[in-house]
């Protein structure tokens, strides 16, 4: 592949405090972020993760079968996200929910400057600026304190070994391959990394105009290839883990369901909108022009990220990276400019004492929100109150409730009916829940003796018409039925 010119390929900081452009852009990502944090934790899943980290951490093995819930109780559960599960419960544990929000900025803000440092090695400053803070603009909407947010960083360096494997016309070293075991281990989207292997190589197999080169590059990315996908297997749970996250997206009706795979509405704000604004002025303002395959490698990306609205960070990870080898020649120079300038000599390296100087102002900027602390133990997705009434009126038994109070319930030590481990109630069970016609079914069949459903819930229009059933608490986030007599 064509590549254009290397801006910051290495080199070390002359100085002993050179200011780095990249911890610039990495500290004031950091810093924008925090003021965010009530919205970095606005999911369930992390509820139930400290619960199953802490069962990790404590039985010093991964739970085979299901222990939180009552209706799939005993049923197997792969719990592939496990590294990342425990890393969220040691952090709670020890910081509190401060503590996982500052993680989670932390990882937004690593990812960031990962990119920034790889697009430096082809574009000139500004446009590698430009191009990390778009990105950054994408992710935050999936920005949560999750697993899949935590693979960020890996995300981008795997981009980047391909990326740079491609522009110097080889095969990326199969140590670099390993890195697939962490991304197992953290995240189940791991399979990706194996599909962006396959449109690489797929790549040089048509850009390479010499069979020999053609013969020795497709040994070398095969090579890669086996590597990685024996090192996707090397989890706890084998080869069952690496075929899981195939089983989930096989899950049609049930990833119809949740947000984060629906399409984006742009009725209201997108930040995806904008960017692809952007894109599309900045292409036809420079006239760029990019190689066929660059071109069907952007139009899959933005593809998955009009259909599910999760993938818009993948997006605006990988565009950069795809487009900058090819198009650093063709955007004009900065150099003359006195800005342009500046920010080259900012944005070599960092010494080792000012990556430590930075390191203090992170440590100072996370101080305010760990001495202050954060409360995620009420809102939309956590039903204190109503739980504290059940509590206190004696309202026990097994409970139907909304998919997105299960994380809470079991967080709270309730065995929920439903939560969102997709992967562990399967799309039969799923579609079942979804069925308001088998809502009266389901009450009967599980003797359920209470709900704890969403005041907007359909369902409660069922209840209202069902003998035996009473209402007894609501208020803007919950509403609680009992069978009557209660419980």
């Amino acid at each position: 592949m064509t590549t254009g010119r290397t801006i910051f390929a290495g080199g070390t900081a002359a100085r002993r405090f050179t200011p780095s452009l990249t911890l610039f852009v990495a500290l004031a990502v950091f810093a924008l972020s925090l003021p965010f944090g009530t919205l970095l934790l606005n999911d369930p899943d992390p509820y139930w993760q400290i619960v199953a980290g802490r069962w990790i951490l404590a039985n010093h093995a991964l739970p085979q079968r299901e222990v939180f819930s009552y209706t799939m109780a005993g049923a197997p559960w792969i719990v592939h996200e496990w590294l990342a599960i425990v890393g969220i419960a040691l952090v709670y544990d020890g910081l509190g929910w401060a503590g996982l929000v500052v993680a989670a900025c932390l990882a937004i803000a690593v990812t960031v400057a990962l990119l920034l440092r790889a697009l430096l090695r082809y574009v000139e400053p500004g446009y590698a600026v430009a191009g990390a803070l778009a990105a950054w603009g994408l992710m935050m909407p999936h920005s949560l304190a999750r697993p899949h947010l935590f693979v960020m960083p890996i995300v981008v360096l795997w981009l980047t070994i391909l990326v740079d494997a491609r522009a110097a016309e080889r095969a990326p070293s199969p140590w670099w391959a390993l890195l697939m075991i962490l991304w197992a281990n953290l995240h189940g989207g791991f399979v990706l990394g194996d599909a962006l292997i396959i449109a690489f190589a797929g790549e040089m197999a048509l850009e390479q105009p010499h069979f020999a080169a053609l013969r020795r590059q497709a040994f070398g990315w095969a090579r890669f290839f086996a590597v990685s996908v024996v090192a996707g297997c090397l989890t706890p749970n084998g080869v069952a883990g690496f075929l899981l996250p195939f089983r989930l997206m096989g899950m049609h009706s049930v990833m119809a369901n949740i947000i984060e795979w629906q399409s984006p509405d742009f009725q209201t704000a997108q930040p995806l909108e904008p960017w692809l604004l952007l894109v599309l002025l900045g292409a036809l303002t420079f006239g760029v022009k990019l190689p066929v395959t660059r071109v069907v490698m952007l139009l899959v990306f933005v593809h998955e990220a009009l259909v599910h609205r999760r993938f818009a960070d993948m997006l605006g990870l990988a565009a950069p990276l795809l487009v900058a080898p090819a198009l650093a020649a063709q955007f004009p120079s900065q150099m003359a400019n006195a800005w342009g300038a500046r920010l080259a000599r900012w944005a070599q390296p960092a010494s080792l004492g000012g990556t430590l100087v930075a390191a203090l102002v992170a440590l100072c900027l996370a101080a305010a929100p760990l001495a202050h602390g954060i409360d995620n133990a009420s809102g939309p997705l956590a039903p204190r109150a109503a739980l504290t009434w059940a509590q206190q009126h004696g309202v026990t038994g097994p409970v139907f409730n909304d998919l997105n109070f299960g994380g809470y319930l079991i967080y709270r030590g309730i065995a929920p009916f439903i939560d969102g481990r997709a992967e562990l109630y399967g799309e039969a069970f799923n579609k079942l829940y979804d069925d308001d016609a088998k809502f009266p079914a389901l009450l009967a069949q599980y003797h359920i003796a209470w709900t704890l459903l969403n005041p907007k819930d359909t369902r409660l229009a069922i209840l209202e018409n069902l003998p035996g059933w009473k209402r007894v608490y609501t208020d803007g986030i919950a509403v609680i039925d009992v069978r009557d007599p209660a419980p």
